[in-house]
């Protein structure tokens, strides 16, 4: 849980780090793209790193969600009895978010610095790069919420139920 929470405030600094380029006019950039040659922000061994060990939290998390008896809608229902599991989610989730949010940052990033329609460094359309945006390590945290919310009494769409 330290260390997911460590990792979070990481992902966090590095996406407002990311912004220094926003200090980079086009043109210098240009400078710079150069000496990049084909690397891009996805290709960086942090990133890979991410891509990696993300997906090995999710399996480490359902493996500890099974060894409990637990299936995930029980941690939020049962909430306090279960806090170690509810507060390891939600790091999960945060984590998560946070990919999600430095991806967005990173196009748009790049479309401030290089454009939107054009080949990024890696060889690919930075339109691409908006696709790749909302790809989620953990749905099934994310899918959670929307089972809570239809058995509220509001129900998902937003109306009593009654």
């Amino acid at each position: 849980m330290r260390l997911l929470r460590r990792a979070n405030h990481c992902m966090e600094l590095i996406t407002g780090q990311l912004h220094m380029l926003d200090h980079l006019s086009p043109v210098d950039y240009a400078v710079v793209r150069t000496a990049l040659g084909h690397g891009a922000g996805f290709d960086s061994p942090g990133f890979r790193r991410v891509h990696r060990s993300s997906p090995q939290l999710a399996a480490a998390f359902d493996r500890l969600l099974a060894r409990r008896g637990l299936a995930l809608i029980a941690v939020y229902d049962r909430g306090y009895e279960v806090e170690d599991l509810y507060q390891l989610a939600e790091q999960l989730i945060t984590w998560d978010e946070r990919v999600i949010v430095w991806r967005f940052h990173h196009l748009k990033v790049v479309e401030r610095i290089i454009g939107g329609s054009v080949i990024g460094t890696q060889g690919t359309p930075v339109e691409v790069l908006g696709k790749r945006i909302d790809v989620r390590f953990f749905p099934e945290l994310w899918t959670v919420r929307d089972e809570i919310t239809r058995r509220s009494p509001l129900g998902a769409d937003g109306h009593s139920s009654s």
